[in-house]
Formats: structure tokens, C-alpha cells, sequence
């Protein structure tokens, strides 16, 4: 099971710049976490590109690896 999280676009504790699965209930994909210049804000990215549909996100763990 995946521990979804609920998107708040104003927390700053999502690490940025690293890979997470990402979802709106319908669409899942992975994305970074990073600023978007030129805003002072935060959103999710894929290569550049804002994915402005999030409601949840989940970091990526994989077997072995521990969440920081």
C-alpha cells in the first residue's frame, strides 16, 4: 500500500529536487518537488514541465532504503 500524503502547497518539509509518485486520484506519475521561478512558490515538475493537478504525493522508497 502506498502511504499517500495530502498535497499543501505551502509545506515547505517535501524534500525538492527528488523523485515521488504523485496522483490526483486518476493520474499517477513521478515528479520533483522544486520552485517554480520567478513565483516564490513550490509545485511539481517533470522535466520543466508544472503538473498543477496534485492532491496527494508519497516519496519513492525502495526495498532496503529507509525514508530520511
Amino acid at each position: 500500500m502506498i502511504p499517500w500524503r495530502k498535497y499543501d502547497p505551502t509545506d515547505r518539509s517535501i524534500p525538492s529536487h527528488v523523485d515521488h509518485i504523485i496522483t490526483n486520484g486518476r493520474n499517477t506519475l513521478i515528479a520533483q518537488h522544486a520552485s517554480i521561478p520567478g513565483t516564490g512558490k513550490y509545485g511539481w515538475r517533470i522535466n520543466n514541465a508544472l503538473i498543477p493537478w496534485v492532491t496527494h504525493w508519497s516519496p519513492i522508497n525502495k526495498p532496503g532504503e529507509e525514508e530520511a
